[in-house]
């Protein structure tokens, strides 16, 4: 008993002192573990980062960018959430009347009928003047026992993302409206993305989502723009250079009744403002070895503001 105590206490030890070198606070909430930059890359200032959905057929090569792992801390934002949390960290978590089981999630039809109601209604509560909501896409992701190790062009479902992002670029943002919604950029004064993530095992704390507080990316230096480019289409999202003031989140034991909220990019910021809020899940050593395996369902939607 006596050396464990000597170990956890020498662990203990150790955050503070990357705390303070980090310039955080460090509570038993935290959680130090590595997260997936994107390697910053010198080729990029001539060829923009590209990552293909699809095997090419060795035409070219898959991807033109690598990630680089980091070590972070990453903290529980339950006690720093209040009802501003959404503008000011630019996410947060909220209630949700959606009583679906794992099994309902994975219908579509079910999805479409029950929780994307639920979804526009937590989005007409945060955003009462807005003039349109449209939810454009959702999708699933469950855990393989294997993962990271096993590859995912073989399995049933998505894995956790391991690379640190944002989902949307403001030039995706204005072309995907166009192209799904019908919505030229005179059109609208404002338009938001959106996006909901949602765990479905229960309060499990496996592969959990983290979150970069918007305010401590410099979007002029750390943010690129990267097309994932599919056979019949392609779409442009963000990644993260790494950065020593960037802060971490995540929301601890996340209910049944619970989504996180998080905005992707807001056309009232400028690029150099960002406003996008750089996510990834991540390996969580304080979750324990016995939890469900994470499940989860992402959904994405534009607020548009006449």
């Amino acid at each position: 008993m006596a050396t464990a105590t000597k170990t956890t206490a020498t662990t203990a030890i150790v955050l503070q002192h990357i705390g303070k070198a980090l310039g955080a606070e460090v509570g038993e909430d935290t959680i130090q573990t590595e997260v997936d930059y994107l390697f910053k890359d010198p080729k990029h200032e001539y060829e923009k980062p590209y990552d293909l959905k699809y095997d090419a057929g060795g035409i070219i090569p898959r991807t033109n960018m690598a990630t680089e792992p980091r070590s972070i801390l990453i903290h529980n934002f339950r006690p720093l959430q209040h009802s501003q949390s959404f503008e000011e960290y630019g996410f947060t978590s909220a209630k949700i009347d959606c009583a679906l089981t794992a099994s309902e999630f994975r219908n579509d039809k079910t999805v479409k009928e029950v929780y994307y109601p639920a979804i526009e209604n937590l989005l007409w509560q945060a955003f009462p003047d807005a003039a349109e909501m449209q939810i454009i896409e959702h999708a699933l992701r469950k855990r393989h026992p294997q993962f990271p190790i096993v590859g995912e062009d073989s399995l049933k479902f998505y894995q956790p993302a391991r690379v640190v992002h944002i989902d949307w670029s403001p030039e995706s943002t204005t072309r995907t409206a166009r192209a799904a919604f019908k919505k030229e950029p005179n059109q609208y004064r404002r338009v938001l993305t959106v996006n909901f993530w949602k765990s479905f095992q229960g309060p499990g704390n496996d592969w959990p989502l983290a979150l970069c507080d918007w305010r401590t990316v410099d979007c002029k230096s750390e943010l690129i723009a990267a097309d994932a480019v599919y056979r019949d289409r392609y779409t442009e999202n963000q990644r993260l250079y790494y950065g020593l003031k960037h802060k971490w989140y995540y929301i601890k034991d996340l209910g049944d009744d619970e989504v996180i909220m998080i905005r992707q990019t807001d056309s009232n910021l400028n690029d150099f403002e960002g406003g996008g809020v750089a996510h990834t899940s991540f390996y969580n050593p304080k979750a324990n070895e016995n939890a469900p395996l994470r499940e989860s369902i992402e959904l994405r939607a534009f607020v548009f503001f006449t």
